[in-house]
């Protein structure tokens, strides 16, 4: 599986890295070209929040959303990280609150999960670093910053410790989010991140069957699944069902 880290301006200045651009099949939109979720494919766009007292000490969070799922990870940080530590952050938190949904979701149970994390732990990832800013996931990056800000005003804090940022990651990703305009179907990240986890970390461990899907295993919730075109998703089916 592919991991594309999208990172904008300001992050990468943070770092102190020179990230190349990604790629534009037309040579149009340098620098904000649209990232993808698929069937072998996860992208993210992270950006870089600074807050805290005027005058005083400044602090940093990462907010990192997924794009097909627009699932929303904040990541507190008291300094620049290196580049590999963010992504060891990146990637650990996706996989402890995917997992952690999946088991919260009754999908899979207690003895189950040591069999997605082994499948998480073990899938084969090339992870690649752009330096990029798709336009159509800034907002919710900027929903997630305002959330955050507002947050530390009512507060009364200068910065969230890694608990606190989960907890307001849980409270934003349960919201409902459209994405392609006003006549758009509203979904909640949570929904969405749920379906691509079971996908990719629970073969076989399915209860139910789903159309054109091997039995144990969940429906993957891409169109571009190389062996067929017409891909059932796991959110269509729940809605089918409770008919």
């Amino acid at each position: 599986m592919d991991i594309i880290i999208s990172a904008t301006n300001a992050l990468t200045k943070w770092l102190g890295v020179t990230l190349p651009k990604l790629p534009s099949p037309d040579g149009k939109r340098i620098g904000t070209q649209p990232l993808t979720t698929g069937f072998a494919r996860m992208s993210w766009q992270c950006h870089l929040l600074e807050h805290g007292r005027k005058g005083g000490l400044r602090y940093h969070t990462v907010i990192a959303v997924e794009a097909y799922s627009r699932y929303a990870i904040l990541l507190p940080f008291t300094g620049p990280p290196s580049q590999a530590e963010l992504e060891k952050a990146l990637l650990e938190r996706w996989g402890n609150e995917a997992l952690q949904l999946a088991l919260d979701s009754g999908a899979i149970n207690d003895d189950e999960l040591p069999l997605m994390v082994d499948c998480f732990a073990n899938q084969a990832c090339h992870t690649r670093w752009f330096n990029n800013n798709d336009l159509s996931i800034n907002g919710h990056v900027a929903d997630a910053g305002e959330w955050l800000k507002q947050t530390l005003a009512h507060e009364g804090m200068d910065y969230l410790d890694d608990n606190h940022c989960y907890g307001l990651g849980m409270h934003i990703n349960q919201l409902y989010k459209t994405v392609g305009g006003r006549r758009a179907e509203a979904f909640r990240p949570v929904v969405r991140l749920l379906d691509d986890t079971l996908f990719r970390f629970g073969a076989g461990l399915a209860a139910s069957s789903y159309p054109d899907t091997r039995v144990g295993d969940f429906p993957c919730p891409y169109p571009d699944r190389p062996d067929r075109s017409n891909v059932v998703q796991l959110a269509q089916y729940r809605r089918r069902s409770s008919r």
